[in-house]
């Protein structure tokens, strides 16, 4: 039940930047990638939280996600939409719930904790803090990635190591 609370939660902040990509014109191509990048964003912060890959890639990790990051009711997608439309999230939080909002700086946290580099999460989390303008999302959160397989999630401490040579 651990993956199910997790993803159910952490799914949030991802559609909130799906909904940037969606909002700042980028095609299918950007989105797939961004969704497969955030999958293993998702099931690597889970994992290291206690819960099991095979919740996650199911109906209330990976299926939940899904219906966020691309429903058109989803509150979250629609906040990141209008925040790279220009919209001040001081506004949209007037009008309406966005899990994702307060999820993501949580998620930054759990990620520090369990000494995991999610670019994704950390970049969400930047952009809601006013420290990112949303135009950098898809540069700042996609690609400075290291290559390396989907499924894997690079630790905190290789990131900082390779930045400082």
């Amino acid at each position: 039940t651990v993956g199910v609370e997790l993803g159910g939660a952490l799914k949030n902040p991802l559609a909130l930047g799906a909904g940037m990509i969606e909002g700042l014109g980028f095609g299918i191509n950007t989105m797939s990638a961004y969704v497969t990048r955030s999958c293993a964003e998702l099931t690597s912060l889970c994992m290291a939280m206690g819960g099991k890959s095979e919740t996650i890639s199911g109906l209330s990790g990976v299926g939940d996600l899904m219906l966020t990051a691309f429903g058109s009711l989803s509150r979250n997608r629609s906040c990141g939409i209008r925040l790279v439309k220009g919209e001040s999230l001081e506004d949209i939080l007037a009008t309406t719930t966005v899990e994702g909002v307060p999820t993501a700086e949580v998620a930054v946290m759990f990620a520090e904790q369990c000494n995991l580099h999610l670019p994704i999460f950390r970049t969400v989390n930047n952009i809601l803090q006013g420290k990112l303008k949303p135009e950098d999302f898809v540069v700042t959160a996609m690609m400075t990635l290291p290559l390396t397989m989907e499924a894997h999630t690079t630790p905190l401490s290789e990131v900082e190591a390779s930045s400082r040579n």
